[in-house]
């Protein structure tokens, strides 16, 4: 998805869709605190569109 059609706000599996990660693997890393803005909301997690571009493309795409 385009970065102009994505929400301000993303959940768990859209963040991981667009990632093209396990959400198990997004998981940990909220946990660990690894996404920036990400904020946990009546325990649902939402991370902000602009993190993606902080978190940067995973390093098993970065030969793809």
């Amino acid at each position: 998805m385009p970065d102009d059609e994505l929400p301000r706000f993303l959940t768990p599996r859209q963040c991981a869709d667009e990632l093209q990660i396990h959400r198990e693997t997004l998981y940990l890393w909220l946990k660990d605190g690894d996404i920036p803005g990400a904020r946990k909301i009546h325990n649902e997690w939402r991370i902000p569109s602009w993190a993606l571009d902080e978190i940067g493309r995973p390093a098993h795409l970065e030969t793809a």
